[in-house]
C-alpha cells in the first residue's frame, strides 16, 4: 500500500510540477531551442529533470524512505540534479561535467558504504572478483550509467521510457525481498518518470505541452538506477540473490549505446566524453525511421529485454548462459541498427518519416 501511495504521490507531484514551471522555462533560461543536432520544432521548456526530482523526493519523504544508504543516496541525487540545471543553462564544458560526474559517484559510493566486489560467474569459471579495483570500477560504472542515459535523451520519449521500465523491473526484483528503502525510491521514481512521460511522448497529443528532461533529468535516471542497482547487487543472497549481469538486462539500450559510442569514439580519434551524431537513434531516423517508430522499437525491445531477465533470474538461470545470451542481443541489435536502411522500406508508411525516399 505504501509503494503505491509513494507512486501516485510521485505522478502527481511531477505533473504539477511540470504545469507550473513550463511558463517559467524561459525566465530560467531552461528552454532547448533547435539547431545543430537538435532537429526537433520550436523552443521547448527543459524542465522535466526538476520535476521528476522533486516528486521522487517529496515521495520517498513521504513514504519513510529516507533511511540509512538512502538519505545519502538522494542528497547526491540533488547535487546532480543541480548540476544538470547549471549544464542545461550554460552548457558546462565536458571536463567539468566529467569532473562532477566522478565526484559524486565517488559519494555515492561511500553514503552508501558498498561497491561491486565481484561481477559475478559470468564465464562459467567462478566469481570474477575485483579486489582492489572495485571501488575504481563501481565508481567509473556509475559515470557510465549517468553518460548512457545522457547518450539515449536525443529523441521524445526515449531516455524516459527506457529509465520506466527499468524502475519498473527493479520494483519486481527488490519486491522479491527485505528492501523496503528501495523498492519505494524505485517506485517512486517510476511515479516521476510516468508523469513526465505524458508531456515528452512521440504523440500528436501532447504537442502543446512538450517538455525535455534535459541533462538534469538524464543525470537523474541514471545516477538513480546506478544507486539502486549497487544496492541490489550488495543485497544478502538470502534476502534477494540479485546478480550483476541482470543490471544489463534491466536496462539494455542505455548499455548497448554506450559501449557502441564509447568504441566509435574512440575508433575516431574522438573523446569518450565528446558528443556526436553517431547515436543509435541518430542512425535509425537517417535511415528513415520515424520518431514514433524509434520510440516504439525501444520500448518493445527494453520491455522484452527487462522481462526476460527477470524471468531468466527467477528461474535461476546461470549467470555465463545469461551474459551469453545478452552479448547475443547486443550483437542483433547492432546488426539491426546497421541494416536500418533495408529494413526500413518494410515498414508501413505511418512509422516512415514524411521526408524519407519511398521504397
Amino acid at each position: 500500500m505504501q509503494l503505491i501511495s509513494s507512486s501516485v504521490a510521485s505522478f502527481f507531484i511531477a505533473c504539477a510540477m511540470l504545469l507550473a514551471l513550463r511558463p517559467l522555462a524561459a525566465t530560467m533560461g531552461l528552454i532547448d531551442s533547435p539547431g545543430g543536432r537538435k532537429t526537433h520544432h520550436g523552443e521547448v521548456p527543459v524542465v522535466g529533470g526538476i520535476a521528476m526530482f522533486t516528486g521522487l523526493l517529496v515521495a520517498a519523504i513521504g513514504g519513510q524512505a529516507m533511511v540509512g544508504s538512502t538519505i545519502g543516496l538522494l542528497v547526491v541525487a540533488a547535487f546532480m540534479v543541480a548540476l544538470g540545471i547549471l549544464d542545461d543553462r550554460f552548457n558546462l564544458p565536458p571536463n567539468v561535467r566529467l569532473f562532477a560526474h566522478l565526484s559524486a559517484a565517488v559519494a555515492m559510493v561511500y553514503s552508501v558504504q558498498d561497491s561491486v566486489v565481484s561481477l559475478g560467474n559470468l564465464l562459467g569459471s567462478g566469481p570474477i572478483n575485483l579486489g582492489i579495483f572495485a571501488m575504481p570500477f563501481t565508481v567509473v560504472a556509475v559515470v557510465a550509467l549517468i553518460n548512457a542515459f545522457n547518450m539515449l535523451d536525443g529523441l521524445d520519449g526515449l531516455a524516459g521510457t527506457s529509465g520506466l521500465i527499468a524502475f519498473g523491473g527493479i520494483m519486481v526484483v527488490s519486491s522479491q525481498g527485505a528492501a523496503p528503502g528501495i523498492l519505494l525510491v524505485a517506485g517512486s521514481m517510476f511515479g516521476a518518470v510516468a508523469a513526465f512521460l505524458i508531456f515528452n511522448l512521440p504523440l500528436q497529443i501532447n504537442n502543446r505541452i512538450r517538455t525535455f528532461m534535459g541533462d538534469a533529468g538524464s543525470t537523474l535516471l541514471g545516477f538513480v538506477l546506478a544507486g539502486l542497482s549497487l544496492r541490489l547487487i550488495q543485497a544478502p543472497p538470502d534476502s534477494i540473490g540479485f546478480a550483476p549481469i541482470l543490471v544489463l538486462w534491466l536496462m539494455p539500450i542505455p548499455i548497448f549505446e554506450l559501449f557502441a559510442s564509447t568504441v566509435r569514439r574512440l575508433v575516431r580519434g574522438m573523446p569518450p566524453t565528446q558528443a556526436d551524431s553517431g547515436h543509435f537513434h541518430h542512425v535509425l531516423v537517417k535511415a528513415g525511421f520515424s520518431v514514433r517508430a524509434i520510440w516504439g522499437l525501444y520500448a518493445i525491445v527494453s520491455l522484452v529485454c527487462c522481462t526476460t531477465g527477470i524471468w531468466a533470474w527467477r528461474q535461476q538461470v546461470g549467470e555465463p548462459l545469461m551474459f551469453a545470451g545478452f552479448l547475443l542481443l547486443f550483437a542483433g541489435w547492432i546488426w539491426f541498427v546497421r541494416s536500418s536502411e533495408s529494413i526500413v522500406k518494410y515498414l508501413p508508411a505511418p512509422l516512415r518519416r514524411v521526408d524519407s525516399p519511398s521504397p
